[in-house]
Parts: C-alpha cells; sequence; structure tokens
C-alpha cells in the first residue's frame, strides 16, 4: 500500500473513531439528562390511558392504552410495575415501566378505587369501593390471592407501619375493618359515622383519622385499643384528611361545606375553617413547609395557604374546573396538577402561582412521581 493510501486509511478511521467518540458522548449527555429528568404517571378516566410526562420538559413521552376508566396510577415496590385502578371494568392494569407497555390485567372486586403495599413489598390491598370486599395481590405472581370482605362501599386503605394489620373504611355500614395481614381475615369492625370514607393513619401508625363524609365527623381511632377516642364536628361532606410534616395538625376536606378545617392532633380542637371552595379535598403540603396547596374538585382554582396563619394567599385561575391530585417536582418549583374537567394536566410555577402550561389529557385523574414511596395511606 502507497503512503497516498496510508494516510487515506488514516483519515478514514479517525473520522470513524472521532464519530464514535461523539456518538458516545452525544449519548451519554442524553442519558444524563434523561437521569436528571423527573417522571410522573397520570391516569386519564377519559382516555383509558397512563401518561408518563417528562417533568423537566412539560410534554407527555408515552401514552399507555391500559383499562377503562383508571382512577390512579399506583407504584409498585420495586419500580418495575405501575398498577392503574379501573374502575369501569373492575381490574387492575399492570403496566411494565421498561418496556412502556401494559403485561397483564388483574381483576379484583367491583370499583377498586385505592391501594397500599404491604412494607416487604410482597402484597397490595385493593379497596373496592362498589363492593363490600378487599382484594389482596401476589406481587410477585400478579394475581389475586385472598378476597376479604370489608363492608360495602370499602374504600380507604392504611396500613401499619409494620404492616400487620390493614384498616379500611366501609361506607355503607360506616365502619373501619381492621385485617390481620398474618391470616387476611377481619378481626374487628369499629363503627365511626355514617359512609366512613376518607382515611389517613398517623405515620407512627398509631392513630387513624376516618372522614365521615354523611355524619360530618372525624372519628380518631387508636390503633392499640382499636376504639374511637375522639369525635370531631369537621363540616358537610368530610372526606379527605392529611397531616402536615410534623404531625402537629391535621387538614381535612369539607366537600359539601367548601372548607378545610385545621385540627390539632393533640387536643382534637379546630383552629382554623379555610374556604377552600366547592369540593374542597385533600391538602399538599410544599416542601419548603411554608405553603398548603389545595385539590378542589369542583373549583375553578388552586388555592394556596400560609400555613402559619392558614390565610389564602391566593388563588390560582385554572380554568375549567377540578383538580384531584397535585404533585411538586423539582424540589417544589413546580406544581402538577390533574384536571377533571379542563382534559389538561397543569403545570403551575409556585413561584409566581401561575399557570404556565395546559398538556392535553382528558379527565385526568391520579397522578404519581416516580421514585415516591409506595402508598401506605399514612401521613
Amino acid at each position: 500500500m502507497n503512503i497516498k493510501a496510508n494516510v487515506n486509511l488514516i483519515l478514514i478511521l479517525s473520522i470513524f473513531t472521532t464519530s464514535g467518540i461523539l456518538t458516545v458522548a452525544a449519548q451519554a449527555g442524553q442519558g444524563a439528562n434523561t437521569d436528571k429528568s423527573t417522571i410522573l404517571y397520570v391516569a386519564n378516566e377519559g382516555s383509558n390511558t397512563l401518561s408518563i410526562i417528562d417533568g423537566s420538559k412539560q410534554i407527555i413521552i408515552a401514552s399507555i392504552p391500559v383499562g377503562k376508566t383508571p382512577h390512579h396510577p399506583w407504584l409498585v415496590p420495586g419500580g418495575k410495575y405501575v398498577f392503574t385502578d379501573n374502575r369501569g371494568e373492575d381490574t387492575l392494569s399492570v403496566v411494565d415501566v421498561k418496556a412502556g407497555k401494559m403485561i397483564k390485567t388483574i381483576t379484583v372486586g367491583k370499583g377498586p378505587t385505592h391501594i397500599v403495599f404491604t412494607p416487604d413489598g410482597k402484597y397490595a390491598y385493593v379497596a373496592n369501593t362498589k363492593d363490600n370486599t378487599t382484594s389482596v395481590i401476589d406481587l410477585a405472581k400478579l394475581m389475586v390471592t385472598a378476597t376479604i370482605k370489608t363492608g360495602g362501599g370499602s374504600h380507604d386503605p392504611a396500613i401499619t407501619p409494620d404492616g400487620k394489620y390493614v384498616y379500611v373504611t366501609a361506607r355503607k355500614p360506616g365502619h373501619v375493618a381492621v385485617i390481620d395481614t398474618a391470616t387476611n381475615k377481619v378481626i374487628k369492625n369499629i363503627p365511626t359515622g355514617k359512609k366512613a370514607n376518607g382515611m389517613r393513619m398517623t405515620k407512627d401508625g398509631k392513630f387513624v383519622w376516618v372522614g365521615n363524609t354523611v355524619a360530618g365527623t372525624v372519628s380518631v381511632i387508636d390503633t392499640k385499643t382499636n376504639l374511637v377516642v375522639a369525635t370531631i364536628n369537621s363540616g358537610a361532606g368530610t372526606h379527605n384528611i392529611r397531616f402536615t410534616p410534623n404531625g402537629k395538625y391535621a387538614y381535612v376536606g369539607n366537600m359539601k361545606a367548601a372548607t378545610h378545617t385545621v385540627i390539632d392532633t393533640n387536643t382534637y380542637k379546630i383552629v382554623a375553617t379555610i374556604p377552600t371552595g366547592k369540593g374542597a379535598n385533600i391538602a399538599y403540603f410544599h416542601p419548603n413547609g411554608k405553603y398548603v396547596y389545595f385539590s378542589t374538585n369542583k373549583a375553578n382554582e388552586i388555592p394556596v395557604v400560609d400555613i402559619k396563619t392558614n390565610k389564602i394567599i391566593k388563588r390560582i385561575p385554572i380554568g375549567k374546573g377540578g383538580t384531584h391530585n397535585l404533585a411538586f417536582i423539582d424540589g417544589g418549583k413546580k406544581l402538577y396538577a390533574t384536571s377533571w374537567f379542563g382534559d389538561y394536566i397543569l403545570v403551575i410555577d409556585t413561584g409566581k402561582n401561575e399557570v404556565i402550561r395546559k398538556i392535553p389529557s382528558k379527565f385526568s385523574n391520579g397522578i404519581k412521581v416516580k421514585g415516591s414511596p409506595p402508598a401506605t395511606g399514612r401521613g
């Protein structure tokens, strides 16, 4: 081979080598950017899909067909799967995150609505709201292993930190069923009030707070004795309950009264009543600990409250109303909100408290951030 040919060969090899290095570098760069992205999962009841959203870019990167009327996405321990609870066909869809598709359908009871997972990551308990049962799912086999009669309108489950007991509200009898997870038997039904509905367990598992929607009350259950130790008049349509990160206060949504009551968890006294709006639902605490944002199922705005004063400092207009679930990303700089009637997912700049983007979506409902802990019904 002559010198000229050698030079040409060296140039060609150099180009290919450099090109390869540049390609690898580009791919590494893309991978790094992807790793830094915040991924969110959104259940869309109007299109029977699970949206996967790049929170940093504020775009839908995948839309996966699931079962009929998916209510929430549920992050399965280990991160391999996301479940959707499909109220329109009484099933769970199992979405393989890596493959980006639904791989299995699990038939449960009627109207599956809320799920909790055992601390060991082996089982899920599914409350079936249009039924009188709670289904137990073996997460390794992805199949129902037990069906427990917990009472008509079984709705909200919560699991103790040690995984020994699951508490489930039952709307029709107005009680809370206590399940022993070792036997999957109900060991006690605790009467609380008419339409026992929304429920939250304290982080330490010592108390369960129950919103009795028709009664307009909150019942507090001591999990050591399984007795009601307090009943608090909260407001018409009492439903969802959330505790402040330090556990000192409970924020209770009163849907018909269009308010949130703030209750001291030590004294059980109401310290504030906030006019949050129609369909007052769930309180979401900003990571900086200074503000609370509220979902309101029937209002055209998202109220923002100063947690020190419990005064509304802003009502963020969202257009067509109805927010159900909210999720903070980027350390609280952005807030994502699902919208029941607006056919979009809202992106909010929390520095300005303004909507900066509306991502098209039909009747978006539940929302979860990838990497957040599996549901326990506590806190």
